[in-house]
């Protein structure tokens, strides 16, 4: 399922679906450590007394996501007319302190008054297992608290319009007992369960809320899930208030300090300071974006916010953080893929954002390897993630590397400093990472030709001598020759530049097809002889003229886009850019001329990028702000874009959001605005 909303701080990151209910919780790492079992849900119900109990999954609810304009904010409005209520729910994750806040607003529709009754399930997966887990209710902090080792999960919360009066003897009592006292003007938590889920055929506490009641059990330990009960009066003409919080830490000191922050500071405060920190993030840069529709630059401004969510503090840049993709394949793609990254920094660098950049170029160093090549992904705290890249192949041994991911790091490195001239920053990544992988890019070739020796294709697919690659390895050489050159290292410069130039003509020699009038997708090579040419027509091909190998107006890349376009437009009501022909990777139907794979978001805008290249008159650039605005029309109404989408629906496939999808749309953004302005 997609996730229609993702609220982070760079340490904490949680998603959200269709119905309001979290589906990952990921800390310490975006990306890493998702505590909810892949996409598990964690439920939200409500009760009325005398009418019954709905959890938010249930169909008579009416759920419109969104977000507060421009903002980290959640803005959702939920409506169930057989429990008479309509709920305001905004969510946030305080932009510091690992917090996890969900507010809701809650108002009577039927002209009557109303005791409800709110329960917030949680069923941790701690370390992404259920096995040696601790849930018990702590009376000093009135909160239930989840633990193992080094991770520590607090479920507090508080209402500001209890219906347990605290004058009533009975109930005065209970809410003593559970540490239930009034604090800035809200009285917390309720009641509470704690036991088995998952285990022994029981499904968990969450079954216990249905009737309204809680079992009030105090600890259980192993496979076991926590809800909670806040309970207050709703009436017609006023809203009330519900807050339920997540504290996140490593000790269990450190999650009571953060109760203790966000009782003192309010949520109702801390959610506008989030809101401000993140608005004011957003509009750093003073654009002016020219004739682009209002659509648009929201999208615009929330794809930078999505990226920022799969940006981890230390450098990490995650391709998705939807974990539903591991029903597929028992993966997902919460990795750090550096190409990925290297394509979200060139966007970001050109939106402004170069602290998260630099902070990526920092990882990039720890991760290299000794050799200078990038592997395949890495987690986001730097170890090297799973692969079905081979370290062995017909009897020989082979690197299991992506060229790409290498030169792809280095030139967006020089990228990097033509924005910043930042000359300390360059000299150290010189002396850490670009020294050995311009190397690397050097040696890796054939002598003979000067090609770059068989990498995987960037789909990850197909062994080879690509295109795609060679032009990125280039482009990676190019850039290694710049950073010498402004460094005063003179015969490396020269000697990076003379292999690109090598690569060069051997790129135009051996991969593109003069009869056919266009670059191939790849070929293999043998003994110094091309064995198999594979002529299939693939998008990648775009980095040709997308890198400055060749210019757009290169006969080269026209004739090939050309072709390009009429093969991979995919001809049904949805249309877009499928990647390349026979494409089966999540197809929802046999590849035809018509649909010869799944549009995907990336490669449609590289052909808005490909029209914006060449445009000449304001009237040129008519087709690729057609794109943006129909790359806007299959967003979710959240603003969240997937990696493809089902070619008769448009339905999102695969993961949704994917930061790769987003920056390209504000690289895209970007480079529209640039050439309208140069136009004008």
């Amino acid at each position: 399922m997609p996730r229609s909303l993702i609220i982070g701080n760079g340490s904490t990151l949680a998603t959200f679906d269709d119905n309001a209910q979290m589906r990952d919780l990921y800390y310490p790492y975006v990306g890493m450590e998702d505590h909810t079992k892949y996409g598990d849900v964690h439920r939200v119900g409500v009760w009325v007394e005398d009418i019954g109990f709905s959890w938010f999954s249930d169909p008579e609810w009416e759920c419109t996501l969104n977000y507060r304009p421009e903002t980290l904010v959640t803005h959702s409005l939920l409506r169930n007319e057989k429990l008479g209520l309509v709920i305001t729910s905004e969510d946030y994750v305080h932009p510091v302190k690992n917090i996890l806040v969900r507010n809701f607003r809650v108002v009577s529709t039927d002209g009557k008054d109303k005791n409800v009754k709110f329960f917030f399930n949680h069923d941790f997966h701690i370390y992404g297992d259920k096995q040696k887990d601790t849930a018990f209710f702590e009376p000093y902090t009135n909160s239930v608290i989840h633990y193992r080792q080094r991770r520590y999960f607090l479920v507090g919360g508080n209402t500001s319009n209890p219906y347990e009066q605290k004058d009533d003897p009975e109930i005065s009592e209970f809410q003593s007992m559970i540490n239930c006292e009034k604090r800035n003007n809200h009285f917390g938590i309720n009641s509470y369960s704690i036991g088995k889920s998952e285990y022994q055929g029981k499904e968990g506490t969450w079954k216990d809320a249905e009737d309204g009641e809680l079992s009030m059990t105090t600890i259980d330990q192993g496979s076991v899930d926590s809800t909670v009960g806040i309970f207050c009066s709703v009436s017609p003409n006023k809203e009330s208030e519900i807050n339920m919080w997540v504290c996140l830490g490593k000790s269990l000191e450190e999650v009571v300090d953060l109760q203790n922050f966000i009782q003192d500071e309010t949520p109702e405060n801390a959610k506008r300071n989030c809101h401000n920190y993140w608005k004011s993030w957003v509009n750093k840069s003073d654009n002016n974006f020219g004739t682009l529709d209002k659509k648009i630059i929201d999208l615009y401004k929330r794809s930078l916010l999505t990226i920022r969510m799969h940006a981890d503090n230390n450098g990490g840049i995650v391709a998705a953080a939807d974990a539903d993709i591991m029903a597929f394949n028992k993966d997902t793609y919460t990795y750090v893929w550096p190409r990925d990254g290297a394509f979200v920094s060139l966007a970001l660098d050109k939106a402004g954002y170069m602290e998260v950049t630099r902070r990526f170029f920092e990882f990039c160093v720890k991760t290299q390897s000794e050799e200078g090549y990038m592997l395949h992904k890495f987690n986001p705290d730097g170890s090297y993630g799973s692969s079905w890249h081979p370290w062995f192949n017909n009897n020989s041994s082979q690197l299991p590397i992506q060229e790409d991911e290498t030169a792809l790091v280095l030139y967006a490195m020089w990228k990097h400093f033509e924005h910043v001239k930042d000359f300390e920053f360059i000299q150290y990544m010189y002396e850490n990472f670009v020294k050995k992988a311009a190397e690397f890019l050097y040696i890796y070739t054939e002598e003979d030709t000067g090609l770059p020796l068989p990498s995987y294709d960037p789909w990850e697919e197909h062994r080879g001598v690509f295109t795609y690659t060679t032009a990125c390895t280039i482009a990676g050489l190019h850039a290694a020759s710049k950073m010498c050159h402004i460094l005063g290292h003179y015969n490396h410069e020269e000697k990076y530049q003379d292999a690109a130039d090598k690569m060069k003509q051997a790129l135009l020699f051996h991969l593109f097809d003069e009869e056919k009038g266009r670059f191939v997708k790849k070929i293999d090579r043998e003994n110094g002889k091309t064995t198999n040419t594979d002529y299939t027509i693939d998008a990648s091909v775009t980095t040709v003229w997308k890198l400055g190998i060749l210019s757009p107006e290169d006969p080269r890349s026209v004739s090939t886009m050309n072709q390009l376009v009429d093969s991979l437009t995919v001809n049904t009501p949805i249309g877009g850019i499928a990647r390349y022909t026979d494409d089966y990777y999540h197809s929802v139907t046999e590849p035809t001329n018509d649909i010869p794979g799944n549009p995907w978001i990336i490669t449609t805008l590289w052909k808005a990028q490909w029209n914006i290249s060449r445009a000449k008159d304001i009237n040129d650039l008519k087709p690729a702000k057609e794109i943006l605005s129909w790359v806007e029309s299959h967003a979710t109404k959240s603003g969240m874009l997937p990696e493809q989408l089902n070619p008769f629906t448009g339905q999102h496939l695969s993961v949704s959001p994917l930061t790769w999808s987003h920056a390209t749309f504000v690289e895209t953004v970007i480079d529209f605005l640039e050439k309208e302005k140069e136009l004008s």
